[in-house]
């Protein structure tokens, strides 16, 4: 059974007009729900929780996060930097992102209620590190999902797939040093933030659990699913995860104004199938995808579209 998780708060996080990152892009991606026939299993998850703060504490400091409720209260117009645009309600809308998540994560990995889930937020959360705000992300969503699996009772390995067309470099940063969470990303190199070499393989007890695949602006969808195949699909069989986490971005598709560049909605659909298949090998076909970028409209809708039917 497949979820799908959202919330009306995230329309509460405003940005400034014309920003790419904007509320029309959750109604852009519950279209591609709409026609991939799942609108029935649209749910509106819980707000903020004593539990998503504990959570969120874990991975980031516990001044970040009250330095961003601050700036909002007082009606600061940016966070950070530039790429970071903030409205009275951009906290909650972050701290209602990771609820959503950490509830739709609950229902797969405890309750058993489904078996994989996509959570359609806003603010996206794969750029923002323990402690500045970066790329539209304030929380780290994803990240935080994945140390609340860790506490869980029989997780005790968590891969996350990162195929936004940006590298994720905080949640790389986050867990590059550490063994019982694997990051792979593939992404456009050189391009934002400027992190994501392939040489970037973690440390520690992390040496060898990053794995990055850069790609050059203008590739196609033909490398993006070789990747998956030959060198995703091997590592996730290798690691054997608990549990499989998405950080799907679809800005690499080839209308969006962002990514540069040519990949196919039906590519994303098949890179979905191939994870989905690897999953029911190695955890119980049980994954989560959390949106991320994405930014054009009909780009975002099609490509969600087959996501969403890959992973029901």
């Amino acid at each position: 059974m497949l979820r799908i998780h959202t919330n009306p708060l995230f329309r509460a996080h405003e940005t400034p007009p014309g920003y790419p990152e904007n509320a029309g892009r959750l109604d852009a991606a519950l279209e591609g729900v709409r026609r991939a026939g799942f609108e029935a299993s649209v749910t509106t998850s819980l707000s903020k929780t004593i539990e998503t703060d504990r959570i969120i504490a874990k991975v980031h400091s516990r001044n970040y996060a009250l330095q961003l409720s601050a700036a909002c209260s007082d009606g600061f117009k940016m966070f950070h930097s530039h790429d970071n645009p903030i409205s009275r309600q951009s906290y909650a809308a972050a701290c209602t992102a990771v609820a959503s998540s950490l509830t739709a994560a609950e229902e797969i990995w405890e309750k058993g209620e489904a078996k994989r889930a996509f959570v359609v937020a806003r603010p996206p959360g794969h750029h923002a590190d323990r402690e500045e705000a970066m790329g539209f992300c304030f929380f780290n969503t994803i990240a935080c999902v994945a140390e609340r699996l860790r506490e869980l009772p029989g997780i005790e390995r968590v891969f996350i797939l990162d195929w936004d067309v940006h590298h994720g470099n905080g949640t790389q940063s986050i867990f590059e040093d550490r063994g019982d969470v694997y990051y792979a990303s593939i992404h456009r190199f050189p391009f934002y933030p400027g992190t994501g070499a392939a040489h970037e393989i973690g440390f520690g007890k992390g040496r060898g659990l990053t794995k990055n695949i850069p790609l050059s602006g203008g590739t196609g969808e033909t490398a993006y699913i070789d990747a998956i195949e030959s060198s995703i699909v091997p590592a996730i069989d290798d690691y054997r995860p608990d549990a499989i986490l998405i950080s799907a971005g679809f800005d690499a598709h080839r209308r969006d104004p962002l990514g540069g560049m040519r990949v196919s909605e039906q590519a994303f659909g098949l890179m979905t199938r191939m994870v989905v298949a690897a999953a029911e090998r190695n955890c119980g076909g049980r994954v989560l995808s959390l949106l991320e970028g994405g930014y054009d409209p009909e780009g975002l809708t099609t490509s969600v579209e087959e996501h969403v039917v890959a992973l029901g």
